[in-house]
């Protein structure tokens, strides 16, 4: 029960990673606000059962559920607004939600392309992490932001170079806004997920050949489940983590030890 008496708002809960850290925050005693474009998983990943916030409700948690577009400024607010309406203050801010491309040469991306990648993968994370952070100040007692970036914020990897730019982006930001908020009290830092058997990667999971180069390009012999990223957020978001900020987290089977 590390999150005890804290309230976090998340993003992207509906599947994947976004469902697995709040069921696991929950679990640690924090009350979560969950937030998506809709509340049921997607039927493209490998989560089946309730919406999110009914899971964690059903077990006993404290959590609920606001619609939210992240690249509509107006709904980001309005959930945040949501989560201090529901319980009280915002102690915890996970920017999750985002999407990843089909592997594809940087001459397949269009300006249509582009601009929807960074429209969610890079402004609409810097807006609800802006927010969080100013309600974060406004209340007082410091306060923990957690960016979701990739192990494509830290490599080359191969897939779309929008998608790569967006990543990068996201670790400037995590390092200036450690700097700006570590007087608050507020540590800010990201996590750099490898590959991991989300809907995001189910195009390439439905190839045996390039799951098994998937699972062949990191050091341990499997791919990574959201879990696994859900405990490492849990530790950034606990009291363990007081003195870290500003740090990229690879979470990623030893990938980028190549």
């Amino acid at each position: 029960m590390r999150l005890a008496g804290q309230v976090a708002w998340i993003t992207g809960t509906s599947s994947g990673i976004g469902r697995a850290i709040a069921d696991r925050f929950a679990r640690e005693g924090a009350a979560v606000l969950c937030s998506d474009i809709r509340p049921e998983p997607d039927p493209r990943g490998f989560d089946s059962g309730p919406p999110t916030h009914e899971l964690i409700t059903a077990a006993g948690g404290r959590a609920a559920y606001v619609h939210c577009d992240v690249t509509d400024p107006a709904q980001t607010a309005a959930a945040l607004e949501a989560c201090v309406e529901q319980f009280g203050r915002c102690d915890i801010h996970v920017a999750n939600a985002g999407i990843a491309p089909a592997v594809r040469d940087m001459f397949e991306v269009d300006d249509a392309d582009y601009a929807r990648m960074i429209e969610l993968n890079q402004n609409a994370v810097w807006r609800a992490c802006r927010d969080a952070a100013a309600q974060m100040v406004a209340q007082g007692g410091g306060g923990r932001i957690i960016a979701l970036s990739s192990i494509a914020g830290l490599t080359g990897i191969d897939t779309g170079v929008d998608y790569i730019m967006s990543k990068h982006a996201v670790m400037g930001l995590v390092r200036a806004m450690s700097r700006q908020l570590g007087p608050h009290g507020i540590t800010v830092n990201a996590i750099n997920p490898g590959y991991l058997r989300t809907a995001m990667n189910r195009e390439s999971l439905d190839d045996p050949e390039r799951t098994a180069a998937l699972i062949g390009s990191g050091s341990l012999p499997r791919l990574g489940e959201p879990a696994d990223i859900a405990g490492a957020a849990a530790f950034l978001a606990s009291a363990d983590a007081a003195w870290v900020t500003g740090v990229a987290l690879p979470v990623d089977g030893g990938y980028t030890a190549r």
